[in-house]
């Protein structure tokens, strides 16, 4: 079976896809498109949107989607349905928040900007993050969401937060020790490493 990701020549929605390919250890092509060649191929996407994963003759559209099917297809799913649908809870609770986050960082009226930032800052992040990080707290497998193995719901996350990070500001996550544990723990995790030292992740 051959894979390949079509894409922007940053992280963005793409790096999530990209990062599961790297825990999963499986190779796929990262076609990664230039700004100018966008409306060239736009039409033949579906929903004329990226990314888009090529899985042999088949396509597949939406981050969450293509995520979500790669994580059953390399197993990245915890061990059983309960664990699966929690890695599904994670990410759609995790999105819901991230809108937050894009509705500011996407802003370009500067005044609004400012203001959805100092609300994403003051109201929504330390809402979401106090949550996972009580979540992580709780659990007797401290490194991970789900269970005791990396699922790609940690991936998804993760790379989430390092985006977030890098956007608004190391010290986001200083205050959420588990948060931060976790974070860390995932971008450890050996294969991601070795994708890491290899690849630049353009915001």
């Amino acid at each position: 079976m051959s894979y390949k990701l079509i894409y922007f020549d940053i992280g963005g929605r793409g790096e999530p896809i990209r990062m599961i390919f790297a825990a999963a250890g499986v190779e796929f092509i990262d076609d990664r498109i230039k700004d100018e060649d966008w409306p060239k191929i736009k039409s033949a996407m579906p929903w004329e949107q990226i990314p888009v994963l090529e899985i042999d003759n088949d396509t597949l559209a939406q981050t969450v989607t293509i995520c979500r099917y790669l994580g059953r297809k390399f197993n990245l799913v915890g061990h059983t349905e309960f664990h699966a649908a929690k890695c599904d809870e994670y990410v759609d609770h995790f999105n819901d928040f991230f809108e937050y986050w894009a509705r500011y960082f996407y802003e370009e009226d500067e005044a609004l900007k400012v203001k959805y930032k100092e609300e994403f800052l003051a109201v929504h992040l330390p809402n979401c993050l106090s949550k996972f990080n009580s979540l992580l707290e709780k659990k007797k497998h401290k490194d991970f969401l789900v269970c005791q193995e990396l699922t790609w719901a940690d991936v998804f996350i993760a790379t989430k937060m390092d985006r977030m990070q890098k956007t608004t500001g190391q010290e986001v996550l200083d205050s959420y020790d588990a948060v931060k544990k976790f974070k860390d723990t995932v971008f450890n995790f050996p294969k991601i490493q070795e994708y890491l030292k290899h690849h630049t992740v353009n915001i």
